[in-house]
């Protein structure tokens, strides 16, 4: 469920995490697909990053602009950084460009979490004065972020505020 729904500027960031390319299984729910497997080797290995600011953590997806559903992306579990330090090996660092964003809250269980990206995709940009500015060809992310309204994948009350890179029409 969306719980709130707001457009932001977001000034640029770092971030320090593990990229894969990720070939999208419909057929599982979130808790289970490729993307939560990352998640966990992430996760085992947070402690390793320098400087990481409080208990946050960001899923960036960078979309080939081409991409129809289901297709291959890259997605990186990381960490933001408020200080360069050593990246741990296995790991990248990552600039976030700035961007303006809308911001979906998302509320309840992670395996409903593709109601929220279906929205986005099918009802709001449609009908939105606005366009999505994310992707390979703007070098700007969309992005999930964790904090601490989020407490585990099967709890009603979690928080997730996904971002998605726009620019007016």
């Amino acid at each position: 469920m969306i719980i709130e729904t707001k457009i932001i500027e977001k000034p640029a960031f770092s971030v320090i995490g593990i990229t894969e390319t990720i070939h999208f299984d419909p057929s599982l729910p979130p808790s289970q697909n490729s993307i939560a497997k990352l998640w966990s080797r992430f996760s085992e290995r947070i402690d390793e990053i320098p400087g990481i600011l409080g208990s946050r953590s960001i899923g960036l997806i960078l979309q080939h602009p081409d991409n129809s559903p289901n297709k291959p992306f890259d997605y990186t579990a990381a960490a933001q950084i408020y200080r360069d330090g050593d990246i741990p090996e296995g790991m990248c660092r990552i600039e976030v460009p700035a961007a303006r964003y809308i911001v979906l809250t998302h509320r309840g269980r992670l395996d409903d979490i593709g109601s929220t990206f279906r929205h986005f995709w099918g009802e709001w940009l449609p009908n939105s004065s606005y366009v999505y500015d994310g992707g390979t060809s703007t070098g700007k992310y969309e992005f999930e972020f964790y904090d601490q309204r989020y407490t585990h994948p099967d709890d009603p009350h979690s928080e997730i505020d996904l971002y998605f890179p726009i620019r007016a029409k």
